[in-house]
């Protein structure tokens, strides 16, 4: 390995000699980006699994998993459809999860390493239009339960129609504003507490679905409203509802090694994803099922937003209640999860102009133009649209990141090269990688084309998959042909 790294099982540690050589260069090597040692490694197994139980576990997830039997779907190809997404994106977290095990380095510095050190903006841009959109779309779930709340109190506050609803989101909005830019030890400690109540909030749901079935499972599953529509082809459906699940978790996955540089081994990383994440999505999956079947059999209408199914109750208290925990599973996701990163991208860009809470409200105000109340209005519009134009940004950039990462780097990091500013291995053309982002950004055009030219419309309804396959193996041909250069 050289002087300047040495290798301790799975793990590559820089050695203190390494520090020092890097010290020779303009570098950025610091508290936030320097490698996590061996010693300061304590993430198992089970603790990877308990992460994806943290994000699997979501009043998002079951939306989607609603939304698709809403869209057509049955019951029982949702499950299969939602499953298999959320399996295959491991393939993607586990790989790029690898890098952040073996060298203790997160999501910023393999971005460095594929796109070069002044060619990060390009991802860190993507993350943090991600990030904007996401808030946005949560802040409007938030909203909806703050709207049932206030309706519980105030009947007449349903008379508002939308209006109430916009002025509940806004609430709820600066809400989450107020706390990205003070930071709250409050929301910090309801975090914990945060997924074991979503957890029970769920098997609530599954309770509430089988007694309105008369107790009976299978009666419950044989509702009309979970058998899917007949005049709906499954195979139109599937394929673009496949990759749209895909790239619901695309963006998680491509920032892994943020976790996974915690882990001790390999075997834990990977092991705590492949199982983690597929049985939390059947589960919460499940819990929708049953949630929507419930509604169609209680209410006669087939409700896929949770906050909306709990505004249809009678009695206040169910609705205040059921409400508050799910304004509680927004915030203490929506803040950390979503608002965040593109908050620091912001501050890192403008970093001499703007503050951080400017950041923070500069990327809220950025969420608004999402437009989330519109991205939620269908079912259809959120898996079929809304998660194929997230699938035109992600695939392509997980597939660049995949191939660069086991094809051209063949997973040998240069540690020191890393930090460097200027020069090393990790510079490429003035500080960017110019043949990934020429085909990143071909890519991308090529696969929103689709979405307004009908003979490329299945580009586009195969955004994730068609991006990562096509894009991967456009840079692998690159590195072929650059090498026989």
């Amino acid at each position: 390995m050289g002087a300047f790294q040495r290798q301790i099982g799975d793990m590559v540690e820089l050695t203190p000699e390494g520090e020092k050589e890097i010290h020779k260069y303009k570098n950025n090597y610091a508290d936030a980006t320097k490698p996590l040692s061996s010693k300061e490694r304590n993430w198992s197994a089970w603790d990877m699994g308990n992460l994806w139980i943290g994000m699997i576990v979501s009043i998002a997830v079951y939306q989607v998993a609603s939304g698709l039997i809403v869209s057509g779907m049955s019951w029982a190809q949702a499950l299969l459809t939602i499953v298999l997404g959320h399996t295959l994106v491991m393939i993607f977290a586990v790989v790029l999860g690898h890098f952040g095990t073996k060298y203790g380095l997160g999501y910023p510095m393999l971005s460095k390493m594929v796109f070069g050190s002044k060619g990060t903006v390009v991802p860190s841009i993507v993350r943090g239009v991600l990030g904007c959109f996401w808030f946005g779309v949560q802040a409007w779930i938030g909203g909806q339960a703050l709207n049932a709340i206030i309706g519980a109190i105030i009947p007449a506050w349903h008379g508002l129609g939308f209006k109430g609803l916009f002025i509940s989101f806004l609430l709820f909005w600066a809400m989450n504003v107020y706390i990205a830019g003070s930071g709250s030890s409050a929301l910090q400690k309801l975090e914990k507490f945060a997924a074991p109540v979503l957890i029970v909030l769920s098997f609530i749901v599954i309770i509430w679905g089988i007694r309105s079935a008369d107790w009976s499972v299978s009666k419950l599953l044989s509702d009309p409203s979970l058998q899917g529509d007949p005049s709906k082809n499954f195979w139109t459906l599937f394929f673009p509802a496949l990759s749209s699940m895909i790239a619901f978790d695309g963006g998680i996955a491509l920032s892994m090694a943020d976790f996974t540089k915690n882990c001790k081994t390999q075997k834990a990383q990977a092991a705590g994803q492949l199982v983690g994440a597929p049985v939390m999505t059947a589960f919460i999956s499940f819990v929708g099922i049953c949630g929507t079947a419930g509604a169609a059999i209680v209410f006669k209408e087939a409700i896929w937003e949770p906050a909306v199914l709990v505004s249809k109750f009678d009695n206040p208290i169910i609705v205040i209640i059921f409400s508050l925990f799910i304004i509680m599973a927004v915030l203490t996701t929506n803040v950390a999860a979503n608002l965040v990163p593109p908050t620091n991208v912001i501050a890192t860009l403008f970093a001499k102009k703007v503050s951080y809470k400017k950041a923070a409200l500069i990327a809220a105000v950025l969420a608004l133009f999402a437009q989330p109340w519109n991205a939620l209005a269908s079912a259809y519009d959120l898996i079929y649209n809304v998660c194929g134009m997230l699938g035109a940004l992600l695939g392509p950039i997980s597939g660049l990141y995949l191939v660069s990462y086991l094809f051209e780097h063949k997973t040998e990091v240069d540690m020191v090269d890393m930090y460097k500013e200027d020069g090393g291995k990790y510079y490429y053309s003035k500080g960017f990688n110019v043949p990934i982002i020429i085909i990143f950004v071909a890519a991308m055009i090529i696969i929103f084309a689709g979405k307004y030219i009908a003979p490329l419309k299945f580009i586009f309804d195969n955004a994730y998959v068609v991006g990562s396959i096509g894009a991967g193996l456009a840079y692998f041909i690159y590195i072929k042909a650059a090498k026989r250069g």
